[in-house]
């Protein structure tokens, strides 16, 4: 993980098989480390008190909340600008992460505020260390996408694999000794911690070759960080990043509103096998993303765009054929009643996996406001029909309600791109700059 790194011609990905390479590298770090994470939930929840456990899941979704709000769109905004010019790398991490250390550093203090206003010291403790997991997790996250605009996502993934499976060890040995909620998230910040240093480390010893200076010297000369650029160019991604989020989640509220708790528990179980799906696209386009970056048509996007909804379709229908087995098999007989919403739900994915690509072109493209946008219209939309459909089909409706958002979106998606333009190489210097 020390070894010295280089970028060369590598970082345009041309080379089929390295790419293939990639994104079965970064698959399988992102399924070992969602294992990693699943594993010691499984366990946290057999070893801790049931209040404990409340506090450890109400930390961990406090963190992820921290992460995700205090990047505000900085670490996508990051990488496009690498892609785009790899000559500055150097110099465009080092103003964003002076950014990002005083929003995590911030986020951070706002935490600690309010748990000290409203919280008792035994559940605040471990509460206040999971934020300050998961905001150093944000640190790593802006690194990963790093690389990825330096097509180095192979650095990620060994990042990953270190990071999760230190994790996984300290976590299983610290609810080994002692069940105790504050020491696991201590136990929690340690790797997360080393791999935080590690990546700084590793990251600032990337030489970059100067044939990749290809007309980016006049960006050297401007300013990096400047509250114009996070106005124009990164707050419209952290919106839209934000308004996916709850779109993609926000029906297991609802169905619990409208539905009752036993109704989450079916919903819960058969969506999370579709979120684990979308770990494929996910490395893909991890992978692909500077070449999404750079093109100056819609052809790189097909050719990316075709295969993963291939691939999605293939394995809907599979599950789709599978599913009256596979998921009592998996959660038990009890559950035999989400075999319905699961396949609604498997219509959703192929089109869930068109739509990352769709998206992340549109960013690629400067049309993070167009996305921000799309992303607001998608809540709307699926807000509306769960309130539709949830009383009267239950959950199952819940399902129909994300394969109608994601129609929409993928609707709004193809109009944007097919009325957009690649930006030109000296607008892309000015915005990135």
């Amino acid at each position: 993980m020390a070894e010295t790194l280089t970028v060369d011609e590598t970082s345009f990905p041309n080379a089929k098989s390295r790419d293939a390479w990639l994104i079965a590298y970064k698959a399988f770090a992102d399924l070992a480390g969602k294992g990693s994470l699943f594993v010691i939930t499984i366990v946290a929840a057999r070893r801790l008190a049931p209040e404990s456990f409340g506090i450890f899941s109400l930390g961990s979704t406090l963190g992820w909340i921290v992460a995700v709000v205090s990047d505000c769109g900085i670490q996508l905004h990051l990488a496009r600008a690498v892609a785009r010019h790899p000559a500055d790398a150097a110099r465009l991490l080092r103003g964003w992460l002076r950014v990002r250390l005083w929003t995590a550093a911030g986020a951070i203090a706002i935490v600690a505020i309010g748990l000290g206003a409203g919280w008792r010291a035994p559940s605040a403790t471990p509460i206040a260390v999971l934020a300050v997991v998961y905001a150093c997790s944000g640190l790593i996250e802006l690194l990963h996408y790093f690389y990825r605009g330096l097509s180095r996502s192979d650095v990620e993934s060994s990042l990953t694999l270190w990071q999760r499976g230190g994790t996984l060890v300290c976590g299983l040995l610290v609810l080994a000794w002692k069940p105790d909620v504050t020491l696991l998230a201590i136990a929690m910040l340690i790797p997360v911690a080393i791999t935080l240093a590690v990546s700084l480390s590793i990251a600032r010893g990337i030489p970059v070759q100067e044939a990749f200076s290809s007309a980016s010297g006049d960006a050297r000369l401007m300013p990096c960080a400047t509250l114009g650029i996070f106005r124009r160019d990164v707050w419209p991604i952290g919106a839209g990043i934000v308004l996916s989020a709850l779109y993609f989640r926000i029906d297991v509220f609802l169905v619990q509103l409208w539905a009752g708790t036993e109704s989450v528990a079916f919903y819960n179980a058969v969506f999370r096998l579709v979120e684990a799906l979308r770990l494929f696209p996910a490395a893909v386009l991890a992978v692909v993303l500077p070449s999404l970056v750079r093109a100056g048509d819609l052809r790189p996007l097909t050719k990316i765009a075709i295969p993963i909804t291939g691939v999605a379709i293939a394995a809907a229908a599979v599950l789709w054929m599978a599913a009256g087995w596979l998921i009592p098999f998996l959660y038990g007989a009890p559950y035999a009643p989400a075999v319905p919403a699961f396949r609604v739900l498997l219509l959703s994915f192929p089109l869930l996996s068109l739509n990352f690509a769709l998206t992340h072109q549109l960013v690629g493209w400067d049309g993070q406001r167009t996305y921000a946008a799309l992303c607001a219209i998608a809540l709307a939309v699926n807000v509306a029909l769960n309130a539709r459909l949830i009383p009267l089909w239950s959950f199952e409706g819940a399902a129909w309600a994300t394969l109608g958002t994601e129609i929409v979106l993928t609707a709004g998606c193809g109009v944007a791109l097919w009325s957009m333009r690649a930006p030109a190489p000296s607008a892309r210097l000015v915005t990135e700059a």
